[in-house]
C-alpha cells in the first residue's frame, strides 16, 4: 500500500495470520463475521469518568456521521472481560484505532502497540483535567510522536477526532532481519537477581542480542521501538514486581513492545518477576519466576523458536526497493548494541590512541561521551590470541552491597581498604584464569610451550564443575555471598591472615605461579572494567563506594607488579564518569597515580567524521562530510548551518548528536520526505528536546530527590536569566534558600544552565570540561545565566 514496512496489505491483515504467540503456531481462530469498522475506541472502564466520556463521544459521532462505521470493544460482546482474540480481529477489520491514554492501562498499551504493528493509525485521546499517570507518561515517550488529542468532555473529544479522521499510519524505516544480533531484550530498570540471571542465560545461549537500558536511555522513541522490533527475531520483555519503585512506566514499556512485537509475528517472551495478576490482555503468554533459578528454563522455548527461525526461516525477508533516505542508519545509540557494526565506522580519536597505547589507566567522561565505544575498541583492537589477552569485565555499583553492609562495616578504613583490595586482587586472578580455560584451549594446542602452561592454569583453577557458575556477574555475587558466609566464622579481622581467610577459599599461590607462567609467554595482557558507577548518583557517592573503586585502582598496580615481575606487560584502563573523578578520586589519597583521559568534546569536527563513516556504510556512498551532508539533510535551518544547528541544540556528546539526527530521519520518512527537510529538523527538535528534558531531570532526581521537578520551574522563562531571575525559579520549584547554591551547581554541572557571557556567546559545563571551580570563575565576568537549547523547546522558553 505504499504506507510503510509495517502496514500490512488488506487481504493479508483479514486473513488469520500465520503465526500467533497465543496459539504457538497459526492463528486458529475464525475470521467470519468479524467486525468492521471506521474507527475502533479501545478505552479502560476506570475511572467510569472518563469512559463516560468517551461513550457520549461515540453517540455524537454515530449522530451527526452516521455514513461512518462507529465501533467500541463494549460492541464486541466481551463486557467485562476483554479477550484479545475478539480485539484482534477487530483490529484488523478497522481503518483506525482512537484509544484511551488519559490513564497508563498496560491492557490499552498493549493494544496500542498491537494496533501500531498491524500499520493502523492510532490516534491517542486524553482528557487534561484528569492528571495521575502524567508524569509517568512524561518518563515513558512512547506515544509523543503520534501526538495527542485532547479532551476535557464529549464535545471536545468529538471535535477533535473529527479534525484527525484523515491522519495516515506512521511510515517506519524498511529494515532487514538482524541474523547477528536476532534478540532484541527490554531490560528492566532494576538489575535485580532475575534480571542477572536473564542476561546470563541469554550470553551463554551463544544468540547475540540487542538491548534496551532504561538506565543508559530512559525513554524508548516509538520509532526506535518499531526499528528494534522488526529487525528482531525474539523479542524478550523483563517485568518487574508491581511493588517496585518505577514499575508502572518500565511495565508499562513493555506492554507496548510486546504488543508491537506480536502483530509483527515475532516470538515473544514476556518474564515476569513473581507471580501477579495480570492484565488480561496477555496473561496467557506471560511466564513468571518466584525463583531466579527458574528464568534459564524459562528462556530455552523461545531460543529454541529464535534458532528454528533463523534456520528456516519464518520471517522470509520482502525486496522492498528502498529511498536513499530510508537506507541511511545512523546506527544505536548504545555501543553494546552494535559492536560488530562499530568495527567499521568507529573513530579512533586522540583519547582513544592514548587509552590503546597504554598511557591512560582511567578514560572518564559523562554518559553518552563515549566510553564504552572506547571499551570495545581496545578490546578488538588486542583481541586474544597468541600475542595478547584481553580480560573485559562489566561489574555493577549495587553488586557489592551486601559485601559493604555484612563486611566492611564493622571494619575501620584502613582494613576496609586491605579487604577490598586482597578481594579484587583475587577476583582478577580468578576471572583471569576463567578468561584462559574457557577461550584459549584451542590457541594452547597451536603452541608447544603454551599447552603444558595452559594445563597448569586449568588445575591450579578447579574442575570442568566448579568451572559453570555463569557469567561474571554470577561469580561475582556467588564470591560476595561466599565471603558473607565466611565472615560468620571469623571473630574478629585485625590483620592480613585473617583478611586471607576471609578471601581466600584456597591458598592461591598456585593459580598465581600458574597465571604468572602462562601470561609470560603473551606479549601483553589488558584489563578493561566498564560499568563499574552504574547505578551511583552523581555528587552522592558513598564513601563505600569510592573505596571499591580505589580497591581496585591498587588492585590493577598490584597486579600489574606481580606480571611485570616475570616481564609481563599489564594495562588496566577503567572507564568512570567525570563526577566520580573530579570530586572524589583526583581529590583522594590516590591523585596522580593513575592518568585520566578525559572525553569532553568541543569540536564539531569530530562528529563530523562519527556522522560521515555511518552514512559511507549503510548508504553505500563514498565522499567528505560536506559533500555526503547535503545528499540527505538540508544545509541550512533559520539561516545557520543545519548541522552546527543540531550540534548546538545537543549537550555535546556523540550519543546526544545520533538522537537528534535520528529523530530527524524519523520525521523525514514518517512524512514520506526524499531528504530531511528543515522543518523536519525543527519537528525533530520538539521530541529530542522533550527526551533530553526527560533524561536530565531522572539524573537530577536521583541527585536530589527532593526536589524531582525542580527544571519543571524553569516553563515559559527567558533564555537568558540574571542570578536574581534564577533564584526566585527555584524558590518557586521549592528550593530553600540554603539549598539554592547546591542546587545551581547541580544545574550547572549537568549543563542544563550555561553562563551567558555576552553577545551571544554562551558557555556550557562541557566546555570546562565539567569544572565547577573554573565555571565560576566564568562567571564573575559574565551577564548572568542561559538555558541550554537542548532543552528550551519542551520548556516553552521565551528567547531573548
Amino acid at each position: 500500500m505504499g504506507e510503510g514496512e509495517l502496514r500490512a496489505d488488506v487481504i493479508t491483515m483479514q486473513a488469520p495470520p500465520p503465526y500467533c504467540r497465543y496459539a504457538g503456531g497459526p492463528c486458529d481462530e475464525s475470521f467470519e463475521k468479524s467486525p468492521v469498522s471506521d474507527a475502533l475506541f479501545l478505552y479502560p472502564s476506570d475511572p467510569a469518568i472518563i469512559a463516560g466520556t468517551i461513550e457520549r463521544g461515540i453517540q455524537e459521532l454515530r449522530r451527526i456521521a452516521p455514513a461512518s462505521r462507529w465501533l467500541s470493544w463494549k460492541d464486541l460482546g466481551v463486557s467485562g472481560q476483554i479477550i484479545f482474540c475478539q480485539i484482534c480481529k477487530a483490529l484488523r477489520f478497522t481503518q483506525r484505532v482512537i484509544a484511551d491514554v488519559t490513564t497508563l492501562n498496560f491492557n490499552l498499551l498493549f493494544e496500542i502497540g498491537h494496533a501500531i504493528g498491524l500499520g493502523l493509525p492510532v490516534l491517542p485521546v486524553r482528557d487534561t483535567s484528569y492528571v495521575k499517570d502524567e508524569k509517568v507518561f512524561d518518563e515513558l515517550g512512547l506515544l509523543d510522536t503520534i501526538g495527542y488529542i485532547d479532551f476535557q468532555n464529549s464535545e471536545t473529544l468529538v471535535a477533535g477526532i473529527s479534525n484527525r479522521m484523515d491522519a495516515a499510519p506512521l511510515i517506519f524505516q524498511k529494515l532487514s532481519a538482524n541474523k547477528e544480533q536476532p534478540l532484541y531484550l527490554v531490560r528492566s530498570h532494576v538489575h535485580n537477581e532475575g534480571m542477572v540471571k536473564l542476561m546470563s542465560s541469554l550470553k551463554k545461549s551463544g544468540l547475540r542480542f540487542r538491548a534496551f537500558d532504561p538506565k543508559e536511555t530512559p525513554r524508548l522513541s516509538l520509532h526506535e521501538a518499531a526499528k528494534q522490533v522488526t529487525s528482531s527475531f525474539g523479542v524478550i520483555v523483563h517485568l518487574v514486581a508491581p511493588e517496585r519503585v518505577g514499575a508502572l512506566s518500565h511495565n508499562s514499556r513493555c506492554a507496548f513492545v510486546a504488543g508491537l512485537a506480536m502483530a509483527l509475528g515475532k516470538n515473544v517472551l514476556m518474564l515476569q518477576e513473581t507471580d501477579v495478576p495480570q492484565p488480561i490482555d496477555y496473561r496467557d503468554v506471560v511466564q513468571s519466576y518466584s525463583h531466579p533459578g527458574q528464568v534459564p528454563d524459562i528462556l530455552i522455548p523461545l531460543i529454541r523458536e529464535v534458532v528454528e527461525t533463523l534456520q528456516e526461516s519464518r520471517f522470509v525477508p520482502t525486496a522492498l526497493p528502498l529511498k536513499p533516505l530510508e537506507k541511511l542508519d545512523l546506527g544505536d545509540l548504545a555501543a553494546e548494541n552494535e559492536i560488530k557494526a562499530l568495527r567499521s565506522y568507529f573513530v579512533p580519536t586522540g583519547e582513544y590512541n592514548e587509552a590503546k597505547r597504554g598511557h591512560a589507566r582511567l578514560v572518564v567522561g559523562r554518559k553518552g561521551a563515549g566510553k564504552t565505544a572506547i571499551f570495545y575498541g581496545i578490546r578488538s583492537a588486542y583481541k586474544p590470541s597468541l600475542s595478547h589477552l584481553v580480560l573485559d569485565l562489566k561489574p555493577e555499583g549495587h553488586q557489592f552491597i551486601k559485601l559493604r553492609e555484612a563486611v566492611l562495616s564493622e571494619l575501620s578504613p584502613g582494613l576496609q581498604q586491605h579487604v577490598l583490595t586482597a578481594f579484587w586482587n583475587y577476583l582478577l586472578l580468578q576471572e583471569i584464569a576463567h578468561k584462559i580455560v574457557h577461550e584459549e584451549e584451542k590457541i594452547s594446542y597451536r603452541n608447544a610451550r603454551l599447552r603444558p602452561a595452559y594445563l597448569k592454569v586449568r588445575e591450579a583453577y578447579g574442575t570442568p564443575n566448579q568451572l559453570e557458575q555463569g557469567d561474571f556477574s554470577e561469580r561475582l555475587l556467588q564470591l560476595v555471598d561466599d565471603i558473607v558466609a565466611r565472615r560468620m566464622d571469623i571473630p574478629s579481622i585485625v590483620g592480613t591472615p585473617e583478611v586471607s581467610d576471609l578471601i581466600y577459599k584456597k591458598d592461591i599461590r598456585p593459580l598465581n605461579d600458574a597465571l604468572a607462567e602462562y601470561l609470560a609467554l603473551k606479549e601483553s595482557v589488558w584489563l578493561l572494567v566498564d560499568n563499574l558507577d552504574k547505578g551511583w548518583p552523581v555528587f552522592a557517592i558513598k564513601r563505600e563506594d569510592i573505596l571499591i573503586l580505589r580497591s581496585l585502582l591498587e588492585g590493577t598496580r598490584k597486579l600489574q607488579r606481580q606480571l611485570e615481575s616475570r616481564e609481563v606487560e599489564f594495562h588496566a584502563v577503567i572507564f568512570i564518569r567525570n563526577d566520580i573523578y573530579q570530586h572524589l578520586v583526583v581529590e583522594g589519597p590516590d591523585r596522580g597515580k593513575d592518568t585520566a583521559v578525559l572525553l569532553d568534546w568541543s569540536d564539531p569536527e569530530v562528529f563530523k567524521e562519527i556522522i560521515r563513516r555511518r552514512i559511507i556504510l549503510s548508504a553505500e556512498v563514498e565522499g567528505s562530510f560536506e559533500e555526503l551532508w547535503p545528499l540527505f539533510f538540508a544545509t541550512h535551518v533559520a539561516g545557520e548551518d543545519s548541522f552546527s544547528y543540531v550540534v548546538r541544540h545537543t549537550l555535546m556528546r556523540p550519543r546526544e548528536v545520533l538522537s537528534f539526527l535520528r529523530d530527524c530521519l524519523d520525521v523525514a520518512v514518517n512524512r514520506g520526505h526524499d531528504k530531511v527537510a528543515e522543518e523536519d529538523i525543527l519537528q525533530a527538535e520538539t521530541a529530542y528536546s522533550d527526551d533530553a528534558l526527560q533524561d536530565i531531570s531522572l539524573e537530577l532526581r536521583d541527585v536530589n530527590p527532593d526536589y524531582p521537578d525542580i527544571l519543571y520551574a524553569f516553563i515559559g522563562a527567558p533564555t537568558i536569566l540574571s542570578r536574581n531571575q534564577v533564584d526566585a525559579l527555584l524558590r518557586a520549584g521549592g528550593v530553600p534558600p540554603d539549598q539554592i547554591e547546591k542546587m545551581l551547581d547541580f544545574l550547572l554541572w549537568f549543563g542544563f544552565l550555561g553562563v551567558y557571557v555576552h553577545l551571544d556567546e554562551e558557555h556550557y559545563s562541557y566546555q570546562f570540561q565539567h569544572n565547577l571551580a573554573k565555571m565560576q570563575n566564568e562567571l564573575k565576568r559574565s551577564e548572568g545565566f542561559c538555558v541550554h537549547p537542548a532543552f528550551r523547546r519542551a520548556l516553552g522558553c521565551m528567547e531573548i
